[in-house]
């Protein structure tokens, strides 16, 4: 069973060219947790926007990670019921290992809808396995 560790739905916006963040937060051992989820749609037209590339940039020293192509459903708000395509992160600890562990992605995608100028992120993701 995929249990979620962080969530985050992104609503497009004309930020930055560059972006690093750090996510941290616990995971429990012995399973799978989606450990962040990459969402781009505008909340006033209820449309999707592109969907990030990303790529694992720093492999975790005790577990795997998965990206995945996947869907997600507000279940509030005007955007109610209306599926958009993303990714999700998938962590997953080696067997029966205990405490922390840290990897990271890398990511792009258009800055705007209609343009050519590219956004690259970078998350870093420090986890306390449990």
């Amino acid at each position: 069973m995929i249990k979620y560790f962080l969530s985050a739905a992104i609503v497009m916006a004309g930020a930055g060219a560059a972006f690093a963040e750090t996510r941290s937060g616990d995971v429990r051992a012995n399973r799978s947790s989606i450990v962040n989820r990459h969402f781009y749609y505008d909340a006033q037209l209820c449309s999707s926007g592109p969907i990030a590339q990303v790529k694992l940039k720093k492999e975790p020293k005790h577990g795997t990670v998965k990206i995945v192509r996947s869907a997600w459903v507000p279940e509030k708000g005007k955007c109610k019921g209306k599926k958009f395509k993303g990714v999700d992160i998938i962590y997953t600890p080696k067997k029966g290992y205990r405490g922390p562990d840290e990897f990271a992605t890398k990511y792009s995608m258009p800055q705007y809808t209609n343009r050519s100028t590219m956004r690259y992120l970078h998350d870093t993701y420090e986890v306390n396995v449990k």
